[in-house]
């Protein structure tokens, strides 16, 4: 609001602006007092221009922020930086680029360069924009082990060795050869123990024909498969440590099609799968226990699934589901416990549920019941607990709440609560009963989900409270009303002035000002205050200044100590009535007399200034303590200025 923006303009303005904050940019603000108390707040944020900010404040620095990809970033994105300008080789007639890693200070957060170097090598470009690199390359973990050396030729092609490192000092990772940018030669992967754990090989850029096996670090053979036009073609077989087989496969251009079969390390099967031609699933896939028990079984046919069941180790069935000539779920899914009663039940329409979905526990008493209709929660849900008692029913309409909510006990079995719904959206009466006699606890009225309206809350007496609500604000309260409004009948001025408060607050103005005016008129100083408070701010009522002062005036010389300090106050500043010091004095200290803490805080403001008293520094301290102790906040900040003139 400050920067008179629509709030969408707002964020957008602010998103643009996030690359140059990330970028450490400096920025031109513009702040203005927009409220009554004064308060500082943004009205303007730009980007600093030399016009605006001067010269000073748009010094930017050459040096290149790079993310861990070399790509150009900002500032508070980047990894590394590379400072410019790049120093000339005067020999090898390049340019010689060094990256450092970057860290931030614990202590400002700023964004600075550490002492490690993150990589180094040659360019044939002046500013590196293009990141072109030319003969020896390297790259190093944080830790300051080599991470990699390549070598560019002079189109920025990988040309020559190629060697990754583990972040260990000198243990080697990878080895490949590169020919103008293609790999070329043999290919070898290695352990961290220096074993080798593949080979390779490659010609003009393309793996070679032939079998590639894989290792484990002790040598023992991990995986064996062979290549054929760059694809994975033919038998492929992997291996347990114990160099026992773990799985049989076949593949061809590079899809496992064909019988799968997979072990355990003692040689039992584990599972057996089957693949057409194209490596679609197509037949049984099947699973066992190390026992040899099935496990589960799903049935396919040209990649969509026909049918899925499963078992316990014990042999009680797990689940099941059941599927259209789509490889949709369509009919029955069901689920068991190991003891061999259902777990759930789901109605499937082709992919989509339809039909009543439940759920049980493990007792074999029902949890819960949800009806669906096209994939939709359509009529009563229902839940139940462990002992087979109904705990909470919900009506439902096209997936939204529609109707009436309810909780019973689960102590008694007895309704406990009753919430109706419209549209997903509490509509209606929220009432909660006794868990013993039924009896309505409480009515509380909503509207499209916010509280509106009159609650009610009961106990053997009767109504209890009303709360009064509106936009899900609560506004006031009134206890015993049924009480408070028969003794106000009969001209209690106390039962008309909490009545009318409360009518007043919940803005029902005719009856406030009713009740409030025969409570004021039999000289109630709360009633005349609240009263003198309306007409002044013309709050339910039409604004009148001099009913404001004689309504407080009457409250005030009734004792009423809120309405002695507005009459001093306004003696005190001259609202309303001429200045007169002696006179705020007075009311002032009338109300302090009696404890409020705002008087005593006005009135070691007195004391201290000398207003309409003998200044008293001494004084001025008494009552300044006794409004700290009442929680006057500035007052504390009066007194730490008064105490070093008053020790």
């Amino acid at each position: 609001q400050s920067a008179a923006a629509a709030k969408g303009e707002y964020i957008n303005k602010i998103r643009s602006l996030r690359p140059a904050i990330l970028d450490d940019r400096y920025f031109y603000l513009t702040v203005d007092q927009c409220d009554a108390g004064g308060t500082p707040m943004l009205t303007g944020i730009e980007l600093c221009t030399e016009a605006l900010c001067g010269a000073e404040y748009m010094k930017r620095s050459s040096d290149l922020w790079l993310d861990d990809e070399l790509q150009p970033t900002v500032k508070r994105q980047a990894t590394t930086i590379v400072h410019m300008p790049l120093p000339y080789d005067k020999e090898k007639k390049l340019w010689k680029v060094t990256g450092w890693y970057l860290e931030s200070s614990e202590e400002t957060g700023e964004v600075m360069q550490s002492k490690q170097i993150a990589f180094e090598g040659y360019t044939n470009e002046e500013n590196f924009a293009n990141r072109q690199r030319v003969s020896v390359f390297k790259s190093f973990y944080e830790s300051g082990n080599l991470k990699s050396i390549y070598h560019y030729n002079a189109q920025n092609k990988r040309d020559g060795k190629a060697e990754t490192y583990f972040d260990e000092k000198d243990k080697i990772a990878e080895t490949l050869t590169f020919k103008d940018g293609q790999p070329e030669g043999e290919y070898i992967v290695y352990h961290e123990n220096g074993a080798v754990e593949s080979k390779r090989y490659f010609a003009q850029g393309k793996i070679k024909d032939g079998e590639c096996p894989h290792f484990y670090d002790n040598g023992v053979l991990k995986q064996k498969h062979s290549y054929l036009n760059q694809k994975l073609e033919g038998p492929a077989f992997e291996y347990f440590p114990d160099g026992k087989i773990k799985g049989k496969y076949s593949y061809s251009k590079g899809t496992i099609v064909g019988t799968s079969t997979e072990y355990y390390s003692t040689g039992k099967i584990r599972g057996v799968y089957h693949r057409n031609n194209q490596g679609e699933n197509d037949g049984t896939f099947e699973q066992y226990s190390e026992e040899g028990k099935l496990l589960s079984k799903a049935t396919y046919k040209n990649g969509k699934q026909l049918s899925a069941q499963s078992w316990y180790g014990n042999g009680h069935p797990k689940e099941e589901s059941s599927f259209d000539s789509e490889g949709r779920k369509h009919g029955a899914v069901k689920e068991w416990f190991s003891n061999g009663k259902p777990a759930s039940s789901k109605m499937y329409k082709h992919d989509v549920l339809d039909g009543d979905s439940e759920k049980w526990y493990e007792n074999g008493h029902r949890e819960s019941v949800y009806p669906y209709k096209n994939g939709m929660l359509n009529g009563d849900a229902k839940h139940w607990n462990e002992q087979g008692k109904l705990t909470y029913t919900t009506e439902y309409k096209d997936d939204k709440k529609q109707g009436a909510d309810r909780r019973w006990s689960e102590r008694t079995g007895k309704l406990v609560e009753e919430v109706m719904f419209a549209n997903d959206e509490r509509n209606g009466l929220k009432r909660e009963f006794n868990d013993r006699t039924g009896k309505v606890l409480s009515a509380l009225p909503y509207v499209d989900g916010d509280k509106e309206g009159t609650e009610e809350a009961y106990d053997e007496d009767g109504i209890k409270y009303i709360r009064c609500y509106h936009n899900d604000e609560e506004l006031s309260e009134l206890y015993a009303p049924t009480d408070v409004t028969n003794k106000a009948k009969q001209d209690d001025s106390t039962a008309q002035y909490h009545l009318g408060k409360y009518e007043f607050e919940c803005t029902n103005y005719d009856a406030a000002m009713k009740w409030l005016t025969q409570s004021a008129e039999q000289n109630h100083p709360g009633a005349l205050l609240f009263l003198a408070y309306a007409y002044n701010d013309g709050d339910g009522v039409a604004q009148d200044s001099k009913k404001y002062l004689s309504y407080l005036f009457k409250a005030a010389e009734l004792g009423e100590s809120d309405a002695q300090l507005e009459v001093g106050y306004l003696n005190l500043i001259g609202e309303g009535m001429p200045k007169n010091l002696p006179e705020a004095y007075k009311w002032i200290k009338k109300s302090a007399d009696q404890g409020n803490a705002q008087a005593h805080y006005n009135l070691g403001l007195m004391y201290r200034n000398g207003d309409g008293v003998e200044k008293d520094l001494n004084k001025a301290k008494l009552h300044l303590t006794a409004a700290v102790k009442g929680g006057v906040k500035p007052a504390l900040a009066a007194l730490k200025e008064l105490t070093p003139q008053t020790k």
